[in-house]
């Protein structure tokens, strides 16, 4: 009896210690989320959580192992998800729905978007990587199953798996993005949207067009005058803002260094000061750029195409082609809290006017029959998803051109996974 005793008051501290560790991987997947892992301030973190600064190093080593240790609990929740979803159903569409539901699971702990992973050192980084590559390749089972069973239609796997993971992780973001409350039934509608559109698609009609016909680059190219100085400097900046944006949403923004990012390009730190201030204007200035183009494509889409279908595909392969090929328009990350208020509050109701409009044309789509009935407001906002995530994973070699991955994944949204008869 003593023994047991001994064990059990043994166990109470320990359970008060895991405990307190989960809260505190709580809310560093929150501020991860938040103001990005480079932004994490352990100070705050621990007075949040009720520790003093030296009881956080009992947990921790420093903020890159709580980064760390949160990015493995998501990737460990991913896992159980896909496990848990294998034993639901034997229905590969059943599965991935459970799959989803589990992601998006708002009385689950948060779990941190896994932008900043470059941020981490070796071995640490690697462990993440290789974590990610083995949900990665369970997710393409599942859908590579679907196929061979005749449930789902042939398709890019990888492309279809990456694109379901860049919706669940903007559905994490998008609530401080676009300025809505992230609570229990949005959960539950987002979760129904991703799946809904993943297995069934926008297109009320299975011959539906889903071709662009407009390159990116060439629309977005201007004229060039060599001789003109000012319009010489402004490409010098454009330069600078790309390869910035380009290295920004591989490696996240804590992740990437002035040196890199002027070295990208041929240049030296000392070119970067003197276009701007410091690395916090350089990241407005990508931004700034970033909506210029999204509101560029929007409106192209808007005014070529015919009905609300086509625009809202012309939209999304604009964006793609973009994300896949040199463009790089800065994706909406985590760490928008980090952003100057004005310029945050800014690009905020930059992206609910992008999201208004975008649920326009779906609800133009139902109205004219282009669009099958769906939830608009979300199934609109989770497909930018798609194309945010795609620098995050889209190597340099990848074997389709960047129209082709635009088709594929325009092909995907479009129609989704359901072998349609």
């Amino acid at each position: 009896m003593a023994g047991s005793a001994q064990k059990t008051g043994r166990s109470k501290p320990a359970r008060k210690r895991a405990a307190k560790r989960d809260l505190l991987l709580d809310e560093a997947a929150r501020q991860i989320n938040a103001v990005g892992a480079g932004g994490v301030a352990l100070n705050d973190l621990a007075e949040t959580v009720g520790l003093s600064r030296n009881a956080l190093y009992y947990y921790v080593a420093d903020r890159a192992d709580l980064v760390f240790r949160a990015y493995q609990r998501a990737c460990e929740a991913t896992t159980d998800d896909l496990v848990a979803a294998e034993e639901t159903s034997p229905d590969p569409a059943g599965r991935l729905q459970a799959f989803i539901d589990g992601q998006l699971d708002y009385d689950r702990p948060p779990q941190a978007v896994l932008n900043d992973v470059d941020l981490l050192d070796e071995p640490q980084r690697g462990l993440i990587r290789a974590q990610q590559q083995r949900n990665m390749a369970a997710l393409q089972a599942l859908i590579a199953e679907g196929v061979a069973k005749g449930v789902f239609r042939p398709c890019e796997t990888e492309i279809a798996a990456q694109s379901l993971t860049g919706m669940i992780a903007w559905a994490r973001l998008s609530a401080g993005w676009l300025g809505y409350r992230d609570g229990r039934a949005t959960r539950r509608r987002l979760a129904a949207a991703i799946g809904d559109l993943m297995l069934h698609g926008f297109a009320a009609r299975s011959d539906a067009d889903v071709r662009c016909g407009v390159d990116v680059e060439a629309l977005t190219t201007k004229p060039f005058n060599a001789f003109d100085r000012r319009q010489t400097n402004e490409i010098k900046i454009t330069q600078l803002i790309a390869a910035a944006s380009r290295l920004f949403n591989r490696r996240g923004i804590d992740g990437a260094s002035l040196d890199e990012i002027s070295a990208s390009v041929g240049a030296t730190k000392g070119a970067v000061y003197h276009y701007f201030d410091d690395k916090a204007d350089l990241v407005v200035r990508c931004y700034r750029r970033a909506f210029e183009l999204y509101d560029a494509f929007m409106d192209t889409a808007v005014s070529r195409g015919r009905d609300g279908f086509e625009k809202a595909m012309i939209c999304l392969h604009l964006n793609v082609q973009a994300q896949a090929g040199p463009l790089s328009p800065l994706m909406l990350q985590p760490g928008r809290l980090a952003l100057p208020e004005a310029d945050r509050e800014a690009f905020t109701r930059a992206s609910q006017r992008l999201r208004i409009i975008s649920n326009r044309s779906l609800r133009q789509g139902v109205a004219d029959g282009s669009v099958r009935p769906c939830d608009t407001a979300f199934a609109g906002e989770v497909a930018a998803g798609v194309f945010l995530w795609l620098p995050k994973w889209l190597p340099q070699d990848y074997p389709l051109t960047p129209m082709q991955v635009a088709d594929e994944t325009t092909a995907l949204l479009a129609f989704g996974l359901r072998a349609r008869t």
